[in-house]
């Protein structure tokens, strides 16, 4: 397997210092045990089925995938990766002449090594587990996304990953630096067709949010059933930045995600709004996960879930206030819905609280469809099938209209429209 990387990374003309980092992470990958999950058990799933090499993408297979998404907004700037190959942009020059990189990873590597050496695997490092290292040692490509002092940058960036081999693993690295003072929003959208066989996806985003800057990255995730999914979003947010996650969940694999912030700097803040629409056998594991270090931090998660047909879900809302982190303040809610007697769902709040002078609130609930409110809505000649769609769309909305980005909110629209017609 060292050997294949070491071809992989010469075919791909990569500099000495990312091959130095691919070798390390894979003699980690090979030291460490497969991570062990709570509420989900790996030991069936194929977290092998991923070759070193790919094949190059067939447009005929990745364009209908993502035309959809690429059609949505045609004025922000854009990224397409098709099975790791870059094969599409749009604005980036526009992009450019601001200041902002925004590239694809596998380009900054070579002409922003500077910044690649200071902050890949800074947030996330490579020895967290297994799969981390993994990611780390085959990532195929990704976004890179620098944002100058003071800019204030207001189009959504977008990158759009299309998978459309299986068996060849999907590994994805995004990698976002927002200096001080400025903003940003970034999307990232996953997507395969719904024939793809047995895959590995192993994703991880990195974001460092500098003193007083803006980050918000939303995230529409949407893999067929023969998928295993692994995912790390992580920001390390400076005094006074925010970081504003939100997650749209509607694959119908296996996903164990955990995405949230370390609030590193005194002042700093974060969000995470989750809708997770689960279908057929559909199992999520989702984490939010705020760390408070420093005082006077903030984080406020929101989630809502939607179960159906013989779909699971475990949402784990956890905020962490460490000793010395006075004057911290993390808010929790979840909320569960199952549309059927085969569907599970569990939400889990958890606060782990080392300081006094603090404010922690958690509230979650998870049951059954109203069938009062069924009843209601068919006696006025609604349909069953209109009844159960309203409804969803009434426990859904609170959350999906305070999406603060545009373009994830229609792409998730989109998306529960088709799956629950």
């Amino acid at each position: 397997m060292a050997k294949d990387l070491e071809m992989y990374s010469a075919t791909r003309l990569e500099p000495d210092y990312v091959v130095q980092l691919r070798q390390r992470a894979l003699e980690l990958y090979e030291a460490l045990p497969v991570p062990q999950y709570e509420k989900s058990d790996l030991t069936n799933r194929r977290v092998d089925a991923f070759t070193i090499n790919t094949t190059p993408p067939d447009e005929h297979l990745w364009r209908p995938v993502a035309e959809p998404y690429i059609a949505q907004h045609a004025e922000a700037p854009l990224l397409v990766i098709a099975d790791g190959v870059l094969v599409y942009s749009r604005g980036l020059e526009a992009a450019a002449a601001q200041g902002v990189i925004f590239k694809s990873l596998q380009e900054a590597v070579v002409s922003h090594p500077e910044l690649i050496k200071q902050y890949l695997h800074s947030v996330v490092p490579q020895d967290e587990n297994q799969f981390i290292a993994l990611n780390s040692a085959l990532w195929r490509n990704g976004a890179f996304v620098y944002i100058p002092r003071n800019m204030m940058w207001e189009a959504p960036l977008q990158m759009i990953s299309v998978t459309t081999v299986g068996g060849h693993g999907t590994f994805v690295h995004n990698l976002i630096l927002a200096e001080a003072q400025s903003q940003v929003q970034f999307v990232e959208i996953y997507a395969a067709p719904p024939t793809l066989s047995d895959e590995l996806h192993v994703g991880v985003t990195e974001v460092v949010v500098q003193d007083g800057a803006h980050v918000k990255i939303g995230t529409l995730h949407d893999f067929p059933t023969h998928s295993t999914n692994v995912i790390v979003r992580r920001a390390k947010v400076l005094r006074d930045g925010q970081m504003d996650w939100i997650a749209g969940e509607v694959s119908e694999g296996y996903t164990v995600m955990e995405f949230g912030s370390v609030l590193e700097g005194q002042g700093s803040r974060s969000t995470s709004h989750a809708i997770a629409f689960g279908s057929k056998r559909a199992h999520f594991d989702l984490t939010s996960r705020m760390v408070h270090v420093a005082k006077f931090s903030d984080s406020d998660t929101t989630a809502r879930g939607v179960m159906q047909d013989q779909a699971e879900a475990v949402y784990r809302g956890l905020t962490h206030i460490l000793k010395g982190a006075s004057g911290a303040n993390g808010q929790q809610s979840e909320k569960l819905l199952m549309l059927s007697p085969e569907s599970r769902a569990n939400a889990i709040p958890m606060l782990l609280i080392d300081e006094n002078d603090v404010k922690c609130g958690h509230a979650a609930s998870v049951g059954q469809i109203n069938e009062d409110q069924l009843f209601y809505l068919m006696s006025r000649g609604i349909s069953e099938a209109e009844a159960k769609r309203m409804v969803v769309w009434g426990f859904i909305d609170p959350v999906l209209s305070e999406l603060p980005i545009a373009a994830v909110r229609e792409a998730v629209e989109s998306v529960l429209e088709r799956k629950m017609a």
